[in-house]
């Protein structure tokens, strides 16, 4: 019998794990990311100190924050047997087009020779790794949580809890991050979102493998 089939067998009539059991090792896996990343984020704040002010970090924040409750819902979904979370994709995507329809109408509006700072920013070729380094210790604690429920569909539970975790990485990443602007921000804050997705669907595979 193929791995998935035996997968499928286990899981048929077995129904969900506990809510409340589920909810609560996400939750734990939640705040041993955001301690991670925020930590790292204070620790290098303190040596590097960013020239931005709290209220020029508001959007990034509240980005990052609508993409962390997208990712709970995710993770919290595929945690149990039988149920998915397709229809997470749609907000994700729809607060991605949004940031990025900000980010173009201010492309617009900028006078010449702005338009390419909106995008460019001063650390493009860093902000995206630097994100998914910010993400790693939730990332490994997300993956611990599912390992210990009963998710079935490995690869997408994975790509779950990196979104959750890379949410927690640019929260982390916002205290010392100097570009804030929508464009930049819908482009390569998002690909260091994506990029951490991608790593856990591929450990995923393997590491919530039962």
């Amino acid at each position: 019998m193929k791995t998935k089939n035996f997968i499928d067998f286990l899981a048929t009539g077995a129904g969900p794990a506990p809510k409340f059991n589920a909810a609560l090792k996400l939750f734990a896996a939640l705040l041993a990311g955001l301690a991670a990343s925020l930590g790292i984020g204070c620790v290098v704040h303190g040596i590097t100190p960013s020239a931005l002010s709290a209220s020029a970090r508001w959007v990034r924040v509240a980005y990052a924050l609508s993409m962390l409750a997208v990712g709970w819902v995710m993770v919290q979904q595929l945690a149990r047997p039988l149920l998915n979370a397709k229809g997470a994709r749609w907000p994700l995507m729809l607060m991605v087009l949004v940031m990025a329809g900000f980010g173009v109408a201010a492309w617009m509006a900028s006078p010449p020779g702005q338009a390419d700072v909106l995008f460019w920013g001063e650390s493009w070729m860093v902000s995206p790794f630097l994100i998914v380094l910010y993400s790693l210790p939730g990332l490994a604690a997300a993956l611990w949580a599912l390992r210990t429920l009963a998710p079935t569909r490995l690869r997408f539970a994975g790509f779950a809890a990196g979104i959750f975790a890379g949410a927690q990485g640019v929260l982390g990443y916002v205290l010392i991050g100097p570009d804030d602007a929508y464009l930049f921000v819908a482009m390569w804050y998002t690909l260091g979102v994506l990029l951490t997705g991608i790593i856990g669907m591929l450990l995923g595979s393997k590491v919530l493998r039962w």
